[in-house]
């Protein structure tokens, strides 16, 4: 079993922000605002003095624009910096489950049917486009930001269909022998076809290649649909994670 701690790691890399500041083990994150992870501090060991830490990181978000926020898993440091940072005035946001597979037996699972899916090593305009239609927040900015965060880091990038409008598509970034599946999106039109399913399979036959063992995914908690896809696949939980966001 996979630890928080490293969980949490595969998650950083899988999804690299542009700037980022040690703090006695603490990863401050920063990316122009766009996206949590990206703009959170990884918690990873316990600074000498917390309040002083707490002070430094909300002054230097704030100083970018940046609402302060924190990655807060079962490997956070130190351990009581949910409840220090909920008596700040710090509140709770996207309780998220982080669930892993072995490839080789999601591919057994996955139907293996007749979706065209193109595979590619960088997202192309009409990737990003269907990304930011499907689950974007923000206007031009905010996309051309978002992108150079998934240019940051080696992955592998799937639509469907390969031409003419976009239906689904998925980003699995490659971090070692793991690979993170992201960005999964079907346009609510097309839903319920499997398309998403198509995307998984094809993302991951190709991972295979490069040898990939392991895959992990992020789910929203609240998010029931895809929970139950992905229990049917064989993911386990393996860790979790939520936001302290200052209110």
């Amino acid at each position: 079993m996979i630890s928080a701690a490293r969980i949490d790691s595969l998650m950083n890399q899988g999804w690299p922000a542009e700037a980022k500041t040690e703090l006695d083990g603490w990863v401050l994150r920063r990316n122009r605002g766009v996206t949590k992870r990206a703009n959170s501090v990884l918690p990873a060991s316990a600074p000498f003095d917390l309040e002083r830490a707490l002070d430094y990181v909300e002054n230097l978000y704030q100083a970018h624009g940046i609402t302060p926020s924190f990655h807060i898993s079962p490997a956070v440091q130190p351990a009581d910096l949910d409840e220090r940072l909920e008596a700040r005035g710090y509140a709770v946001q996207a309780p998220t489950l982080v669930q892993c597979a072995e490839v080789a037996d999601l591919l057994d699972r996955l139907p293996d049917g007749p979706v065209e899916v193109n595979i590619s090593s960088a997202p192309d305009d009409a990737w990003m486009d269907a990304w930011w239609r499907i689950d974007g927040h923000g206007g031009a900015d905010e996309q051309a930001t978002a992108r150079e965060i998934l240019d940051r880091s080696r992955a592998l990038y799937a639509t469907v269909p390969s031409t003419g409008p976009v239906k689904a598509i998925g980003r699995l970034a490659l971090v070692d022998d793991w690979a993170g599946l992201y960005c999964l999106a079907v346009d609510e039109r097309y839903r319920r076809q499997g398309l998403a399913q198509a995307v998984m399979r094809a993302l991951l036959q190709q991972a295979t290649t490069l040898g990939v063992r392991r895959t992990f995914l992020q789910v929203v908690v609240a998010n029931e649909p895809a929970r139950a896809l992905y229990d049917r696949l064989g993911f386990l939980t393996v860790s979790r994670y939520h936001y302290r966001v200052k209110g």
